[in-house]
C-alpha cells in the first residue's frame, strides 16, 4: 500500500503541471472545426480579394542640381565661389507645396473623376474614358464645389440617374451644352468612341473642390531621399489606377521644373531691371561728382594737385625772396640816405652798394663826376672860382636830388614791401591749403572711383544675368520617369491568406478555450489530480455503449479489464488486519447518477471471479438502483426489513448466486422507508457488517450520495475503505471539494477515487484513456484488445471519429 501511495504521489506530482501534449491533443480532437473554420476564412478572404481593387505603387526618381554650379559666371581673379549643398528638405517642401500641386490638379483635371459603376465596386477610368466633361462655369465658386452624378448611356445620348425625378428620364445629347441642377457642362465624346457599345453602361462622375483635390494629392504623394549620401529624391504614389499615378508624378516633376526655371529666370530678369535702374542713378551720381570736382578746382584755382603744390612751394619761396630783397633795398637806401646827409663836404658818394634804383645810381654817378671835376679844378683854382662855385651849387642841387630820389625810392620800396608781404601771405596760405585740398580731391576721387567700380560691377552682373537668362537650364535631372511595379503593394494576398489561416485557427480555438474555461465538469484523471492533490485514483472505468454493462468471468473487454485494475489497486489500499476478517468497502458519490451502484456491482463481480465470497449490500434506501441491474423485484425482502424489524435475520434477506455466480450474494435495499437515517443508525447495520465479516471475504456497500443525505456518513464509520465514484463529463468540479472535506475531517475513511464513464463525450480524453490503458494492460489479448500505441498512432487517431 505504501508503495502504491508513493507511486501515486509521484504520478500526481508529474501531472501537477499542465501536460502540453495533452492540451494540444485536447484541441486537435476537434480538428474538423479548425479545418472548417480555415476553409470558411479562406473563402471569405478569396472573395474579398477577388472584389478588391489592387493598389500599385508608381515611382519616379529625380536628382536636384545645385544652382551654384549651373550659373554662368564671368571669370574674375578675385572671385571665389564655395560649393553650396542642396537642402533636400526645402525641395521636398516645394514639391508638396499647395501652389505647385494646385497647378498639377488644374492641368490634369484631377478634380473631375470618372468611374465605371460595377456590381460590387467602381473602377476609375483615366486613359480610356469614353467621354470627357467640360465644365462651362469657370468661376472661383464653382472650383470650390463638390458634387457627383451617375450617367447611364442610352441610345442617342445619356441619362442622369441620380438627379430629381422630373429629369431622371430625360435623354441628354453628347457634345451639346447641358444644364443639370444649375451646373452647365458639355459631355464630349472621345475620338473613336462607339456609343452603341456603351449602351446601358453606367458611369459615376465626381467633381471635387480644388482644395480637397490638392489636399488629397498631397496626402498620396510620398517623397523621400532614399540615400542620404545623394541628392536623389524618390516620388511615389500608391493607387488603383497606375496610368493616372504615372501621369500625376510626371506632371509634378514637370511643374517643379517649370517652377524652378521661372524662379531663376525671374531672378535674372529682376537683376537686369535692377541694374538698368541703378545705371541711371549711378550716371547722375557720377555727373554730380565730376561737377563738384570741377567747381572745387575752379574755386580753389587748382589744376593738378602735384603741380599746384610745386607752384605753391616755389611761389612761397619767391615771395619770401621778394620781401627779403625789398627790405634789403630799404635798408641800403637808408644807409645811402644817411651817408648823403652826413657828407657836408660834398665829397665822393659810394656807388654800387646794392641799391637797385637806376635813377639814384645815375644821380650818384653824376654827383661823383661833378665832385671829381671840382676837385681837379681846386688844384688849379681857388674855392671862389666861379666854376668851383658853380660846381658846388650843382653838387648841392644833385645832393638834394639824390635825397629826393632816395625818398621816392624808399616810398616805392614800402609799397613793394606791402605788396610782397601780401603776396607772401597769399602764397603761404595757398601752400598750407594744399593737404586739405588734396584730401578733399582724394575724397571726391574716391567717391568717383567707387561709383565707377560699382558701375562696372553692375555692368558685369547685367551681362551675367543676361547670359543666365539666355541659358537657363533645368534644376533637376530626371533619372527615372514614373514607372509602376507589376506586383501590387496592397492587398498583400500572402498576408491576407496567412491572416485568414491565423483567424481560421483562432476562432475555433477561442471558442473551445471559452467552452473549456466555462466547463465546470470533471473529465480526466488530471482534472481530479489537480483538485484532490494527494488523493489516490484507483482506476478509470470507460464509457460502455453496449447494453450489457456487467463484467463476467474471462471478460476481455475494456470494462472487464478496468475492474480488474480497480480490484488489483484496491488491494493496496486495504488496511492491514490482525485477524482474518472480510474487507469492508463503501461505494459512494457526491450526487446521484455518477455510477456508484454500477461500480459496486461490477467490483463485487470482479472479486467473486477470484473465488472470493462477496456480499453486496444495497444501502441506498432513498433511490435504490441495484435491482435494475439484477432484474429482481424491488419490493423483495431487503435491508430495510432487517433494520426495521428485529425479528428478521439478515441472512433471510440475502439473494444468493446472483448473476449465476455462486460467490456473489446480494442484499437489496427493500421498500423505501420514511426514515432511512434513523434505521441506519439503530445499530443493526453495524451488527450485520460485523457478523458478515466472519462469513465473507469482501462486504461491499452501495450507499446514497453524500451531498444529498446523511445516510452515507452513518455507514462510513462502519467500513474500512471508501470508494468515491466520480463520473467523467458529469460531476461538477466544485462538488469535488465536498468529498475532500469529508476525507480530511475523517468522515470518510481510507478514501480513494474511481473515475467512471471515461471517454463518453469528452473526446479530448478518450484517447488519453485508451493510450494509458493499452500501454499498461493491453498486452496478451486477441482481436478486441488494444495494442500498445505509438506517437504516430496518437496522431492518426485524431482523424478517427469516436
Amino acid at each position: 500500500m505504501e508503495n502504491f501511495q508513493l507511486d501515486t504521489k509521484e504520478y500526481q506530482e508529474a501531472h501537477n503541471e499542465t501536460n502540453i501534449i495533452e492540451q494540444i491533443f485536447k484541441y486537435l480532437r476537434y480538428w474538423y472545426w479548425f479545418v472548417l473554420s480555415v476553409l470558411v476564412c479562406f473563402f471569405i478572404t478569396k472573395n474579398y480579394l477577388d472584389h478588391t481593387l489592387s493598389i500599385y505603387e508608381s515611382r519616379a526618381n529625380i536628382k536636384i542640381i545645385d544652382d551654384s554650379k549651373s550659373n554662368f559666371v564671368i571669370p574674375n581673379a578675385g572671385s571665389y565661389f564655395s560649393r553650396s549643398r542642396v537642402n533636400l528638405e526645402n525641395e521636398i517642401g516645394v514639391l508638396k507645396s499647395y501652389k505647385l500641386l494646385e497647378q498639377v490638379v488644374k492641368n490634369l483635371d484631377l478634380n473631375t473623376q470618372y468611374y465605371t459603376v460595377g456590381y460590387l465596386n467602381k473602377i476609375e477610368l483615366w486613359k480610356n474614358k469614353p467621354f470627357k466633361m467640360e465644365w462651362l462655369n469657370s468661376s472661383v465658386d464653382f472650383d470650390a464645389k463638390s458634387f457627383s452624378f451617375e450617367i447611364e448611356i442610352v441610345k442617342g445620348g445619356f441619362k442622369i440617374t441620380n438627379t430629381n425625378e422630373r429629369e431622371s428620364d430625360k435623354v441628354y445629347k453628347f457634345n451639346e451644352q447641358q444644364i443639370v441642377n444649375g451646373i452647365p457642362f458639355k459631355a464630349i465624346l472621345q475620338i473613336g468612341t462607339n456609343l452603341n457599345n456603351l449602351i446601358d453602361k453606367k458611369y459615376l462622375i465626381q467633381h471635387s473642390s480644388i482644395e480637397s483635390s490638392v489636399i488629397g494629392l498631397s496626402n498620396k504623394l510620398k517623397i523621400a531621399n532614399t540615400n542620404e549620401g545623394t541628392d536623389i529624391l524618390t516620388l511615389s504614389i500608391a493607387a488603383n489606377n497606375s496610368d493616372k499615378s504615372e501621369a500625376v508624378l510626371n506632371e509634378v516633376i514637370k511643374q517643379y521644373d517649370i517652377d524652378g526655371l521661372n524662379d531663376r529666370r525671374l531672378v535674372s530678369e529682376r537683376t537686369i531691371d535692377f541694374v538698368n535702374n541703378r545705371f541711371k542713378s549711378l550716371e547722375r551720381e557720377l555727373d554730380s561728382i565730376e561737377t563738384n570736382k570741377a567747381s572745387y578746382k575752379r574755386e580753389n584755382e587748382l589744376t593738378f594737385i602735384e603741380n599746384d603744390a610745386a607752384t605753391a612751394s616755389s611761389g612761397v619761396i619767391g615771395a619770401k625772396n621778394d620781401v627779403f630783397q625789398t627790405e634789403t633795398q630799404i635798408e641800403l637806401s637808408k644807409i645811402l640816405e644817411q651817408t648823403v646827409k652826413s657828407d657836408k663836404s660834398l665829397g665822393l658818394l659810394p656807388t654800387n652798394i646794392g641799391v637797385m634804383n637806376s635813377n639814384v645810381n645815375g644821380l650818384l654817378s653824376e654827383f661823383n663826376i661833378v665832385v671829381l671835376e671840382r676837385d681837379r679844378m681846386l688844384v688849379s683854382a681857388g674855392e671862389n672860382n666861379p666854376r668851383i662855385k658853380f660846381l658846388n651849387n650843382k653838387l648841392l642841387e644833385l645832393q638834394k636830388n639824390i635825397l629826393e630820389s632816395i625818398k621816392a625810392y624808399q616810398r616805392e620800396l614800402q609799397v613793394s614791401l606791402s605788396q610782397n608781404n601780401l603776396n607772401k601771405k597769399t602764397t603761404t596760405n595757398k601752400f598750407s591749403n594744399i593737404p586739405n585740398n588734396e584730401k578733399i580731391l582724394n575724397s571726391i576721387e574716391r567717391q568717383r572711383s567707387i561709383k565707377e567700380s560699382l558701375y562696372i560691377l553692375l555692368l558685369q552682373k547685367r551681362e551675367e544675368a543676361a547670359v543666365n537668362l539666355a541659358i537657363t537650364s533645368s534644376s533637376i535631372k530626371v533619372i527615372d520617369y514614373a514607372l509602376t511595379d507589376n506586383s501590387p503593394i496592397a492587398p498583400k494576398k500572402g498576408t491576407f491568406y496567412i491572416g485568414a489561416l491565423i483567424i481560421g485557427l483562432a476562432i475555433p480555438f477561442l471558442i473551445l478555450y471559452v467552452l473549456f474555461l466555462l466547463d465546470d465538469k470533471l473529465h480526466t484523471k488530471e482534472d481530479i489530480l489537480k483538485l484532490t492533490k494527494n488523493k489516490i485514483i484507483l482506476s478509470e472505468i470507460p464509457h460502455i455503449d453496449a447494453d450489457v454493462k456487467i463484467t463476467s468471468s474471462n471478460d476481455r473487454t475494456l470494462l472487464g479489464e478496468s475492474f480488474r485494475i480497480l480490484r488489483t489497486n484496491l488491494t493496496y489500499v486495504f488496511p492491514l488486519q490482525s485477524e482474518p476478517l472480510g474487507q469492508t468497502i463503501m461505494v459512494t458519490s457526491t450526487i446521484k447518477g455518477e455510477g456508484k451502484t454500477f461500480t459496486a456491482l461490477n467490483l463485487s463481480v470482479s472479486f467473486s471471479i477470484l473465488d472470493k465470497k462477496v456480499l453486496l449490500i444495497g444501502a441506498d434506501m432513498r433511490n435504490p438502483q441495484l435491482h435494475n441491474y439484477l432484474d429482481t423485484n424491488k419490493t423483495s425482502l431487503g435491508l430495510q426489513d432487517y433494520l426495521h424489524n428485529t425479528d428478521v435475520d439478515w441472512h433471510s434477506t440475502i439473494q444468493k448466486n446472483q448473476l449465476n455466480n455462486k460467490n456473489l450474494n446480494v442484499i437489496l435495499s427493500g421498500a423505501i422507508p420514511p426514515n432511512p437515517a434513523e434505521l441506519l443508525s439503530n445499530g443493526r447495520l453495524e451488527k450485520l457488517i460485523k457478523e458478515a465479516r466472519n462469513e465473507y471475504d469482501y462486504i461491499i456497500i452501495d450507499t446514497a450520495p453524500t451531498l444529498l443525505v446523511t445516510d452515507t456518513l452513518v455507514i462510513s464509520q462502519l467500513v474500512e475503505t471508501t470508494l468515491y465514484v466520480v463520473r467523467a463529463d458529469y460531476t461538477p468540479k466544485k462538488v469535488l471539494e465536498f468529498s475532500l472535506q469529508l476525507s480530511e475531517k475523517g468522515k470518510l475513511k481510507n478514501m480513494a477515487y474511481v473515475i467512471n464513464n471515461v471517454g463518453s463525450n469528452y473526446k479530448g480524453y478518450s484517447y488519453s484513456y485508451k493510450y494509458n490503458y493499452a500501454y499498461g494492460y493491453g498486452y496478451g489479448y486477441e482481436q478486441d484488445e488494444l495494442k500498445r500505441t505509438t506517437f504516430l498512432d496518437r496522431i492518426l487517431s485524431l482523424f478517427k471519429r469516436k
